[in-house]
């Protein structure tokens, strides 16, 4: 994998490099992540997941952005269409996790407003439990099953407040928190003006149909992006952008 900008570097280390950039928290909050991959025409999925749009080189940039997180921050449908499980510890990055005296492998916190999710899925079965953030009166019955396998937080009225999502994920600790979608989940984020820095996966593909954007479903608003980075390995793009 070769580095384009800010200055040409061949051959760099994508797990070295994303541990080495500064993410500094705020002080009611962690430093908030986004990480998508699209197709080149703007596509998140192809046959409804996002597995289609990945490759090798992907998945590896995937990793190293993962192993920089404390927390993993996913909305309901991706869960559901993923088939998210228990974020894995990756032996690479484990000594600059210890430096940085993170834990070994982030946890899991997923967004949900009916908590329509499958409570006897793996991913309930981690130690410790994903947090589960839902509204303040979600339905009884999900709720109760729910509570009897993750750790739940009810913040907001009609809607998941995601800024007080980020102040209680802090409160536990977390420095960065890295968002994975889906488009809904990342339009939230953007109204609230929480996105801090933007990682975005250029598939070489053309997906065409009527996928979401990556951002999909925000008021209208124009946050100016500054491109610190761009990666390539074959004909594949990662770019780094900043939201400051």
């Amino acid at each position: 994998m070769d580095q384009l900008l800010p200055r040409f570097v061949s051959d760099v280390n994508p797990v070295a490099l994303y541990a080495s950039d500064s993410r500094n928290p705020h002080p009611d909050r962690p430093w908030l992540m986004l990480n998508m991959v699209t197709s080149a025409d703007g596509a998140t999925a192809s046959g409804g997941v996002s597995g289609g749009l990945s490759s090798p080189e992907d998945r590896e940039v995937f990793a190293a952005i993962r192993a920089v997180a404390d927390v993993i921050l996913v909305g309901a449908e991706t869960v559901r269409r993923e088939g998210y499980g228990p974020p894995k510890a990756r032996p690479e990055a484990a000594e600059s996790r210890a430096n940085r005296s993170q834990a070994p492998r982030p946890c899991l916190a997923v967004v949900s407003r009916s908590l329509d999710l499958d409570f006897a899925a793996p991913l309930f079965d981690d130690h410790p439990p994903p947090m589960l953030f839902t509204v303040a009166d979600p339905p009884a019955d999900r709720l109760a099953k729910a509570e009897a396998v993750a750790a739940v937080h009810r913040l907001g009225a009609e809607r998941v407040d995601l800024t007080e999502v980020l102040r209680r994920i802090g409160q536990e600790g977390a420095r960065v928190v890295l968002a994975e979608g889906g488009p809904g989940l990342n339009a939230q984020l953007l109204a609230a003006g929480l996105l801090d820095e933007v990682c975005w996966t250029i598939s070489p593909t053309l997906a065409g149909g009527d996928t979401p954007r990556m951002v999909q479903g925000a008021p209208p608003r124009l946050d100016r992006l500054r491109l610190v980075r761009v990666l390539a390995q074959g004909h594949t793009l990662f770019l780094r952008y900043l939201n400051h």
